[in-house]
């Protein structure tokens, strides 16, 4: 398969690139982040995207994310074209379908976990009288209902990447992306992140990529995209595992209790005005 052409034969992505480029300028040149990019990925999957510095990673996550646009191609997020939207039509794709993580947490340290979810809660237009509850049970989620009420200064650093995990979850986002989400973590703590995010896929039905340099972490994921000079290929994916039962118990210990299933919220009882 060429450089660039992923495979695109799974029915219905959550994610679909067609023949998407960025070109920036750069003096009197310009400067190719990425070339000619065709992806797919589907709801239930995992993807690791790698590769060096500057190679143009976080510039694919960033429109897949609707935070770039592209110079050429669509991009296809839960079956709506968005490159081609207006930044507020493309705010409104981002709000309905799509949950980042962040390498820093980015929590308000003068608020609680429970109320750095609420915020994001807000933005998705979830009513006021629902915040308190919807964050509790995302907290849930994550493992970290009993840690609700306290400040990111006293969370660790695996605690505080969960509340930013629990916060990406707000609204049930079809998507999860992730920067470099266990680059400020040791290597346990950032396996059982990846872990989280592993079941967040296979439980929930999300389709999750994450920027990773750590190469240790890819026998979590389903696929892995190697970003190089702007073009995509496919790389091998260590054996994933195929059922969530035939893990190897190691694994299983590390992550066993962190992802837990939601409650049945009716969205019209939650999302309108306060």
């Amino acid at each position: 398969m060429p450089d660039g052409i992923l495979d695109l034969r799974m029915a219905a992505p959550a994610i679909a690139l067609r023949g998407v480029g960025k070109v920036y300028s750069a003096g009197r040149g310009s400067l190719v982040a990425l070339a000619h990019v065709d992806l797919a990925l589907r709801a239930g999957e995992l993807a690791a995207v790698i590769g060096p510095s500057g190679s143009g990673k976080t510039t694919l996550l960033s429109i897949i994310g609707g935070i770039l646009t592209p110079t050429s191609g669509e991009v296809w997020i839960a079956g709506q074209e968005i490159a081609r939207l207006g930044e507020a039509e493309r705010s409104r794709a981002r709000l309905a379908h799509i949950g980042f993580v962040f390498q820093g947490y980015n929590l308000f340290p003068s608020l609680t976990a429970r109320q750095n979810v609420e915020i994001a809660l807000d933005l998705k237009g979830v009513k006021r009288r629902h915040r308190a509850a919807a964050a509790l049970e995302l907290l849930e989620q994550v493992a970290l209902r009993e840690k609700a009420d306290t400040y990111p200064a006293d969370l660790s650093g695996g605690q505080k990447q969960r509340v930013a995990i629990a916060r990406a979850l707000a609204g049930t986002p079809s998507i999860i992306l992730a920067d470099e989400p266990t680059a400020a973590l040791d290597s346990v703590t950032g396996r059982r992140i990846m872990g989280l995010f592993r079941d967040l896929a296979r439980q929930q039905r999300r389709a999750v990529v994450i920027v990773t340099h750590d190469s240790r972490l890819l026998d979590f994921a389903d696929r892995v995209i190697a970003v190089d000079d702007g073009r995509v290929s496919e790389a091998a994916a260590p054996r994933a595992v195929e059922l969530a039962g035939s893990e190897p118990a190691a694994a299983a210990a590390l992550t066993a209790g962190l992802i837990r299933r939601p409650r049945s919220f009716e969205h019209s009882d939650l999302v309108g005005t306060p």
